[in-house]
Parts: structure tokens; sequence; C-alpha cells
């Protein structure tokens, strides 16, 4: 399990667990320096496993892929300031490309992620070729969804603040954070994901770690600013948005009116939509994002990239249960390509 160490000085050092995939290889020690990086920023709760369906994918396996736990996310180690935001966030990822030797990258933000990659395009825009942002975040919370947020928040603090743990509380706060991100829960997906992520969330987010399990995935989302169209105008790489219309905390109109903001800021930006997905749509519907990242990527990249390579596997699969997943998602995904090797051109 590849950690680094990273000595941020605002937010304190970080042991930052991270995988990087190559064309041939699903956990290299570095990046094919010849071809383009792609990054990846996971979203609240589950870590970069999020992304077993991108590093399954041939198509996108013909570019590095690279990603990494957030702080008190997934097997990263580290504390989290009671100021930790989207610009400390942004900071840790400098630190992570510095380590790692990585170039200016194209950046997948997921979510919450897709927060910390605007702020790294305008904060650090030399490490920044291209952002793709998948439910996207660039607006204030609305109110219904922080109160959401805000319950699911406190019920899993109150299941363990007592000397015995309410697992009913706890229970309620994992099917409202499912709830959120998720389409259906019970799909074959979200249930490897949510079971994979609970030891993780019973180390990170247990009694002597509420106050920064607060701060990490309440605070940091329903008490963000809006980024202004000064801000925004500092964006000089193209920008992908993506919506999913399954949403059920952010309606279309939500990305709307960022991508108009965008546009109003000069930026090069465009839209795309995916019919029922969820908010983590890079899950369930990978077999309909994938084909939209793959073609961003390729029309922002400058150099060959080798043709796909039947048979790649991702760091995780075996932690999921990768091959019975596969089986269970259906003529769609062999049809895509994703799983098949289908060349795209």
């Amino acid at each position: 399990m590849p950690h680094v160490q990273l000595d941020a000085a605002v937010a304190g050092p970080l042991k930052c667990h991270y995988n990087i995939s190559t064309p041939t290889e699903s956990s290299a020690k570095s990046i094919d320096s010849h071809l383009p990086t792609l990054l990846f920023i996971h979203g609240p709760f589950i870590a970069q496993e999020t992304f077993v369906a991108q590093f399954n994918d041939p198509n996108l396996r013909r570019f590095n892929l690279v990603a990494f736990d957030l702080r008190l996310h997934g097997f990263t180690e580290g504390t989290v300031p009671d100021n930790y935001n989207p610009c400390i966030a942004a900071q840790d990822i400098v630190l992570l490309m510095d380590a790692l030797k990585l170039p200016s990258s194209h950046i997948f933000g997921l979510s919450m992620g897709s927060m910390i990659a605007l702020q790294l395009a305008i904060d650090h825009p030399s490490r920044v070729v291209s952002l793709f942002l998948l439910s996207p975040l660039g607006l204030a919370e609305p109110k219904e969804v922080a109160e959401g947020r805000q319950a699911i928040c406190d019920a899993w603090i109150e299941g363990n603040s007592g000397e015995q743990p309410d697992e009913e509380l706890k229970s309620y706060a994992v099917e409202g954070g499912m709830e959120l991100v998720s389409r259906d829960r019970h799909s074959s997906i979200m249930e490897a994901l949510l079971t994979n992520v609970m030891p993780q969330a019973m180390t990170n987010w247990d009694k002597s770690h509420l106050r920064e399990y607060r701060i990490a995935t309440f605070d940091f989302m329903a008490k963000r600013q809006p980024l202004t169209k000064s801000e925004l105008a500092q964006i000089k790489v193209p920008v992908k948005l993506v919506h999913c219309l399954g949403d059920v905390a952010y309606p279309v109109e939500y990305s709307s009116e960022f991508f108009r903001l965008l546009e109003d800021a000069g930026v090069n930006v465009s839209l795309d939509t995916i019919p029922d997905a969820s908010h983590f749509g890079c899950c369930e519907d990978a077999h309909l994002l994938n084909p939209i990242l793959h073609d961003f990527i390729m029309k922002n990249v400058k150099t060959e990239v080798p043709d796909p390579v039947e048979g790649v596997s991702s760091p995780w699969n075996e932690a999921l249960s990768w091959e019975q997943l596969q089986s269970s998602f259906g003529e769609e995904f062999i049809v895509s390509g994703i799983f098949s090797g289908m060349r795209r051109t």
C-alpha cells in the first residue's frame, strides 16, 4: 500500500496514500513520463477506490492515472486543522505532485473534489492542463442540501459519542450518505464500495476524531464560499462540467448556473449531462461517463498515446471483488468497451 510523506506547513504533516496506474501496470512506482497524466480527486465519504471503473477502462488506461486519499479519508494519515478548506487541500496536492514527480496534469474532480480542483487551477495554474468536474460544486451549498448533510453529520457524531456506539444512528448516517451519492445504494458496485469503506470510517471517524470528521465531511462543503467572477477568470485551461440528471440533491439548473458563471468569466467551458445518473456518476454509470472523459482528455493532449491494452486492472480489484462486479453490470458495460478492450480512436 504506497504512501508518501508530505510536510505541509499550514495543515500539518501528511502520510498520503496514493496509487499510480500506467498502461501496463496497475500499481506502478512512477508514471510513464512520455504520457499525459490524469489525477483524480475523490468526493466525500468514499476515497480513491470510487474510481475503480475508470482505472479498469482500457481506453482511459492509455494515460497515467493517479489517485490518492484526502485528509481523514481512506488510508491517508494526518490531522485536519480547524481551517481546512479547498486552498489547503489544493496545497496538499501540490506537495503530492512534487513528491511523485507529476507533471502538469489533467484533473478529475468529483463532487467535493471539484472544489479542490477549481482551487488548484486558480492558486497553482502551472499544475493543471484541464479540469474535468463531475457533479461540480461551484456555487454555494443549497439550504436543503446543507440541512441533509447536517443530519448525516449529527447522526454519525451522536452515534459515536457515547460509551457504546449507537448502531441505529450510525446506520442512519450511512444510509443518508449513500442516498446523497448513489442511485441505488444496493447496486453491486455501491455495496462493494460501502463494504470496503466502513473499516476505514470506523478508524478515521471514531470517537477521538469526531471534530475532524465534522470539518472534513460537513464544514468543508456546507460552509464553502462560492468563487467570485474574478477568481474564476483566473482559470485558463479547458473545463468540462458533467451533471448527473438523477442527482437527488442538485438539479441540472445548479450546474447550468455555474456553467454560465464560468462563461461570463471567460473560461473555456462546456457542459454535458448523463441521464438518470446519481451524484457519484463515475460508479454505476461509468459506461456513460468514461467515453466523455476519454474524449475530453484526447481533445486536450498534444502527444501520442498508445492503443488500449486488453486485460487492465485497477489497484482495488481484489479488495472490491471486481471480477464479480463485472458480471453484474450488464450488457451496456460490455457494449461500451470498458471491459472488452474495444478501441476508440
